[in-house]
Formats: structure tokens, sequence, C-alpha cells
């Protein structure tokens, strides 16, 4: 249903007429809001189309506002099985929420949100995850969201490593993209809170189905830990620099943390910088990377709201070790 709000008008990306043009508004408006963001994806066409493709993201769910023609704002939402308190609930993952730079302060972000929310209950969702970056004291975004309910459950590093491709040959194999592959990283890290269902859509969406400028390997360490390496362009200071994402690290219960990013590391072009998030409750791997060279360059807040009252008991920290969506954040 559509309506207007201090002369803006508020949609679902479902009720917008012409989606070709929708695709490429949110692009630009990608383009516009992020372009200062250190560590982002750098935001194209190309890359809105395949990211809008993500199982179960809702066009129903998403929200846009327009002044006139011309798309000002706009939120994701996607519905998926997440892991919680050792239970699978319907998670409403907010994302990528956008507000053209001359639009902003008019309320546009609270009543897309607050529509999301309504659309959320609906949809049966349990509760609703974001990321949003720290701020201390809560101020801007984050202030923004506890109002509406969310609360912080995470604290996620982002890491980085200039390092790259320096340690000499390395003893990865690539391991594809197999159905034995994508059981091996849900049974590995399928017990961690927020972890999505890792369903065969998934998996090849994540995999297989990427913007060319993306492209991923899975690999396995000589420690038996099963990584994604994904390489491509990130915004740094406002501009593209050459990155390569690692994600998914799924260590066996044996695994040398140390040996297997100095591994990873190795395998990173060398005019690359390398990036990891890590969530402050995995201190294994923190470790590791601190050792390996890496430092902390920004800090992401996991946050969950109950959707459903029975849920308020379940967002209570502390939660079990966290698993980071690395889409969900970075982009890829």
């Amino acid at each position: 249903m559509e309506i207007e709000i201090r002369g803006y008008r508020i949609c679902t990306h479902d009720d917008v007429s012409d989606q070709p043009g929708l695709l490429k508004a949110l692009a630009d408006l990608n383009a516009l809001t992020f372009a200062e963001y250190d560590g982002v994806v750098v935001p194209s066409q190309e890359f809105m189309s395949w990211y809008t493709q993500r199982p179960g993201m809702d066009p129903r769910l998403c929200q846009a506002a327009f002044a006139g023609e011309r798309l000002v704002a706009s939120v994701f939402v996607t519905l998926a099985e997440m892991r919680l308190r050792d239970q699978s609930v319907q998670c409403a993952i907010i994302d990528t929420l956008m507000t053209h730079p001359g639009h902003r302060r008019k309320g546009l972000a609270r009543a897309l949100l607050q529509r999301a929310m309504t659309a959320m209950e609906r949809a049966d969702a349990d509760v609703s995850l974001l990321n949003t970056a720290q701020a201390d004291p809560p101020a801007g975004p984050q202030q923004l969201y506890e109002s509406l309910g969310y609360r912080p459950v995470e604290l996620v590093d982002r890491w980085v490593s200039r390092t790259a491709g320096s340690s000499g040959a390395h003893a990865l194999d690539s391991v594809g993209v197999g159905e034995d592959v994508r059981r091996g990283l849900q049974a590995r890290l399928g017990q961690r809170d927020g972890w999505l269902a890792l369903d065969q859509d998934l998996w090849l969406w994540r995999r297989a189905e990427r913007p060319s400028a993306y492209p991923v390997e899975v690999v396995r360490t000589s420690q038996d830990v099963v990584a994604a390496v994904c390489t491509g362009p990130l915004l740094s200071r406002g501009e593209e620099q050459p990155f390569a994402v690692l994600s998914d690290f799924a260590p066996s219960e044996e695994a040398d943390y140390e040996g297997a990013v100095r591994e990873l590391l190795s395998a990173v072009p060398a005019n690359a910088t390398a990036t990891m998030l890590c969530g402050r409750s995995d201190e294994k791997l923190a470790g590791a990377l601190q050792v390996a060279g890496f430092e902390r360059a920004g800090t992401e807040i996991a946050m969950l709201r109950a959707v459903m009252p029975e849920a308020e008991a379940w967002i209570e920290p502390p939660m079990n070790q966290w698993y980071v969506a690395v889409e969900s954040v970075i982009g890829v």
C-alpha cells in the first residue's frame, strides 16, 4: 500500500511498476549513500542486480521513498532461517538502509523501518537482525535502531592486513562449491548464533551466481580450515582499492588458527589488502588475526529486535559464538 509522508511517496519495492528503472535507481542511491564508507562493495548495477536476487529478499517487505519520481530512500528486508539459542527461528534481516544526502533528517529512515517492522509481523518473523557501525556514545543510525527496539548482541571487528601475498608459497586446496562443501560448512558453523541456514539456493547465490567483479574461491588450508576468498574492489577513503575478503572461516576442532590465517594471507594477491570480519565472541580467531599482523579498522554492531513477544528472551546477551554473514556488512 502506498502512502504519503511530508510530501514523500512511500511504497514497497513490489509496488514500483518500473522494475528495471528501480534497479538502476537503487544502484545510484547506493553510490551516493556509501561513497565515503570504508570497506564496502563498490556500487554498480551489476552488483545490485545480483544482490536483489538474494534468497529470501522479498520486494513486498522492502520499502522505498520517492520525491516526485526520484528514489531518495530504501531498505532491503530478507527473510531467513537463523540459528538462535540452539533453535531455528524466522529472522527478518534489515540491510542496505539508504537515504539520499539531500533528503536526510526528514524522518524517512524511521518511516521505512516502521513500515518494514509491520511487514515483518505480518510475515510471521520471530526476530529481526541488522548490522551498523558502532558509535560511542550511541548516535546516528545506532541511536535510531535502539529507539526502535533493536539491542546490541555482538561487536564485529573488521580486521585488515596489507602484508598479503608476502608469505611465499601456500598450501591451499581449492575445494569448489559442491554439495559436500556446503554440508561441511553447515556442520562446522551451523551451531553458532546468527547462522543462516545454508540451503542450496543461498549457497549457489553466495558462491556461484556472483557478479563478475567479485569472484570467490572456497579453499582448504593444510590446517584443515575451510574458508572463502573473494577478490575485487572495495571502497577505501572514497576510492576503489583491490581487496581480498576472507570469510566463512570454518576450522576443525584441532586446527591451528594462526597457521591457517597465514596460509590464507599468502594466497591473497600482493597488491590487495586482506580484510576479515570477526565477532568478539570468536576470541581464538581474533588472536590469530592479531598475531598474523592484522589490525582493527572499524567495528560493527550486530543488533536484534524481537518481533514476536516470545522472542524477547532469545535476544538477551550473552550469545553463543556469533556467525557473521559477510554479505550483510561488506556486501560480498
